[in-house]
């Protein structure tokens, strides 16, 4: 049979002296590995070779352990294994082995930004500038080297996407399964559908939209309320039926659609959505659960700028509704005016009206790379 690692051991070349018997040993003071091995075998059929070079001593108490497991216990933690060749243990000191995996990452830096503004006054203009640096190599070498052991080695090879490691089995073991959980996430994209949304309250004297009249009207006699972070400005409903939601929002008053983008953005990527009114950036984040968390800054055009940002956690099928961006608009039209003598002019009529702009996220995870 031929000599084998203990981590590639044939399970068929046990020898009952092994794992037949169990046994305590107590230690007060050092006892040489050589000594500890010999005492280890005595009474059973197995031999015991020690590599002449190992060297260490063991103090400590082994309580209803097999032989196996003895081996394990006092060998591993010097730097030492053992293989079977038959009935005989060959105890050396353990050997790194290298292994090359793949590293299929993109190191990105992206950087967008936005300007915003109108007449060129002082006030008008506002500048938001999402600013993102995603190294996956970098973040994936601090990984690594958090699992290997003082003297390991590695090095990433950014061209050709290998990671080069230089340890022992059990260390590379853990690197693999590492690197396959990094993958599955990184790789995860979501779809995120969105629509931006001017509502005009019928009243002109209105704030804005009437959340609390919104919520009641979708849920129906009989149905159960959306779920709301706040009835009154700013709302934070969550929906499944968009048709109900807009239905709604035409009772407070007249809806315009803005903008229908549809992003398409890899797992803890930023992705910019400009209009003439807001701007703002959305990075989603996959859960366990496959809930998606998404992280929001937009900023409103108005006659000072007004910026925040948000978190909010929507499950696959649901839409965010974010809302309380009110906007105060000045429309300019040019109008023939009578003047004295019966000549006529040009003139510019000014009116004001106050809108309120409403944003529907719609987060899906892309099917076939979801993690396992």
């Amino acid at each position: 049979m031929p000599t084998l690692p203990l981590t590639q051991l044939d399970e068929r070349a046990r020898p009952a002296d092994l794992d037949n018997r169990t046994f305590t040993l107590t230690f007060g003071q050092p006892v040489p590995i050589k000594d500890l091995l010999l005492l280890l075998v005595r009474g059973t059929s197995l031999s015991v070779i020690p590599d002449p070079a190992i060297a260490g001593s063991f103090i400590g108490e082994l309580k209803n352990v097999t032989v196996r497991q003895a081996l394990g216990l006092i060998l591993l933690p010097l730097g030492l294994d053992y293989a079977l060749d038959g009935s005989i243990v060959r105890v050396f000191k353990r050997e790194p082995e290298t292994r090359i995996f793949d590293l299929n990452y993109i190191a990105t830096e992206r950087v967008a930004s936005s300007t915003i503004g109108g007449d060129g006054g002082p006030r008008s203009a506002a500048t938001v500038t999402s600013s993102t640096k995603t190294d996956v190599f970098d973040d994936v070498s601090k990984g690594v080297h958090t699992l290997l052991t003082e003297h390991a080695s590695f090095n990433v090879d950014r061209k050709a996407g290998l990671l080069q490691v230089t340890d022992f089995p059990e260390r590379l073991d853990r690197v693999s399964l590492y690197l396959d959980a990094v993958q599955d996430r990184v790789h995860r994209q979501v779809r995120i559908d969105a629509r931006i949304i001017e509502v005009e309250p019928a009243d002109g004297k209105a704030v804005g939209v009437d959340w609390s009249a919104v919520a009641a009207q979708m849920a129906g006699p009989g149905s159960p309320a959306p779920r709301a972070a706040a009835r009154t400005i700013p709302a934070g409903l969550r929906v499944t039926d968009l048709t109900k939601l807009m239905s709604a929002l035409e009772a407070q008053g007249k809806v315009t659609i803005v903008a229908t983008p549809r992003l398409l953005t890899l797992n803890n990527e930023p992705s910019i959505v400009r209009t003439d009114t807001i701007t703002f950036a959305v990075t989603p984040q996959i859960a366990e659960d496959s809930v998606v968390t998404l992280s929001l800054s937009p900023i409103l055009k108005a006659p000072a700028p007004i910026e925040s940002d948000m978190l909010a956690r929507v499950a696959d099928g649901e839409t965010l509704v974010l809302s309380g961006f009110i906007n105060d608009r000045e429309i300019r039209e040019r109008r023939n005016v009578g003047l004295a003598g019966g000549w006529f002019g040009r003139g510019t009529l000014v009116t004001r009206k106050r809108v309120e702009l409403v944003i529907l996220l719609t987060p899906g995870i892309v099917a076939g790379v979801v993690a396992q």
